[in-house]
């Protein structure tokens, strides 16, 4: 075994962290590189895999697949460290590869010597989101001294974004590279996929479908994305949301039903490939909307490789050269993503080609190979 990552998180499950590292480790064993995973306990749902999957003692007994620091996590956070040291003592790898900062503690506390912290988030952006006040300003600037900690402590480091790889190179004074995700392009959509997976939702065939895909957490920008709705309403006021989430459906709700417009929102499930595929079929646009900058969201990669047309806040971007994939629009402002959108159903051909083009686009830059080649050069 030559690599052995580390993930402190349930696994697998429908969050864009965790579908990031399974098509690495995918990519790493279809090149014969025979990695390992050691996760927590706990999973969404059964999913058979090539590789190994080492998964830590139920000691806690957590279901939860929430992100953002609980102390039930923070508990199992500390278990990791037991785990990766009876782990790593058994299988002898020659790099740990931790993804995100609690697996890079745990890395650099169990004292594993040649080690790579991938870096996921900006902790010191991501972190405030989930407290208030002086609180939330205190977490920031710890969560931005454990990014510097954990970069100038591993032996390399790895960002999933452009924009991740500058800012924590800036802040931590070493190299950091970015390292792309294998993400796979699957077949094209054609119009009867479409109509089935719209009826299947219960959607017209005309009918403007616009499709958020993901958590419902505050740093996806959801109060923006509800406005933007409401915004794209009075133009288009047959327009339908699609919001393909395992997530608590409230922070939606809660926005939108003083005005009616929570009665015209479908949710869908999004478990597996099929209902991935599904949404991204009925829809007519991908909103990719997000409150803090740092991590490079999923579901952009997802919408671009399924030829979806996609409006993207800017720092959603992670500081990628969209070009003519997608259309890029103003951080924060519902009536940018509002616009972009209409202008997507107004230009059904135009949306379309440029989506055909993201395919091409996605092949080449998110490929297996890019990734082997980025992650090659680093370890």
């Amino acid at each position: 075994m030559t690599r052995l990552h580390v993930a402190a998180m349930p696994f697998p499950s429908v969050q864009g962290t965790q579908a990031a590292v399974r098509m690495m480790m995918d990519a790493e064993h279809d090149a014969g590189l025979e990695p390992e995973l050691l996760t927590y306990a706990h999973g969404g749902f059964d999913l058979s895999v090539p590789w190994t999957h080492h998964r830590m003692r139920d000691l806690v007994r957590d279901r939860s697949l929430r992100s953002g620091p609980s102390w039930r996590k923070i508990a199992q956070d500390a278990q990791l460290v037991v785990e990766l040291r009876r782990v790593h003592g058994r299988s002898r790898p020659q790099v740990v590869i931790a993804h995100h900062v609690e697996a890079a503690a745990a890395a650099q506390l169990a004292r594993c010597a040649d080690r790579v912290f991938f870096a996921h988030t900006a902790l010191q952006a991501e972190l405030p989101t989930y407290l208030d006040g002086l609180v939330a300003k205190v977490g920031g600037r710890a969560g931005e001294a454990l990014d510097i900690a954990l970069a100038r402590g591993a032996s390399s480091v790895a960002a999933i974004s452009p924009w991740l790889a500058d800012h924590l190179q800036a802040a931590a004074g070493r190299e950091v590279r970015w390292v792309p995700v294998p993400w796979p392009v699957p077949p094209p959509i054609d119009a009867d996929e479409r109509a089935k997976a719209r009826a299947r939702f219960g959607l017209g065939a005309i009918e403007p479908v616009v499709l958020y895909a993901g958590n419902l957490d505050a740093y996806q920008g959801v109060d923006v994305m509800a406005e933007a709705y409401l915004s794209v309403r009075e133009r288009r006021p047959d327009a339908r949301l699609l919001v393909a989430t395992e997530s608590d459906p409230e922070p939606i709700e809660k926005r939108l039903w003083p005005t009616g417009a929570a009665s015209e929102v479908v949710f869908a499930s999004l478990v597996d490939e099929p209902d991935r595929r599904a949404v991204h079929a009925a829809c007519d646009v991908a909103w990719v909307p997000r409150r803090t900058e740092g991590g490079l969201p999923m579901k952009l990669l997802d919408a671009l490789s399924r030829g979806a047309p996609t409006v993207v806040v800017r720092r959603a971007t992670a500081g990628l050269d969209l070009g003519d994939v997608a259309t890029v629009v103003a951080d924060d402002d519902p009536q940018a993503l509002a616009a972009g959108a209409l202008l997507a159903f107004e230009g059904r051909g135009v949306a379309r080609a440029r989506g055909t083009r993201a395919r091409a686009w996605m092949a080449d830059v998110f490929s297996p190979d890019a990734y082997l080649s980025a992650m090659t050069a680093l370890v």
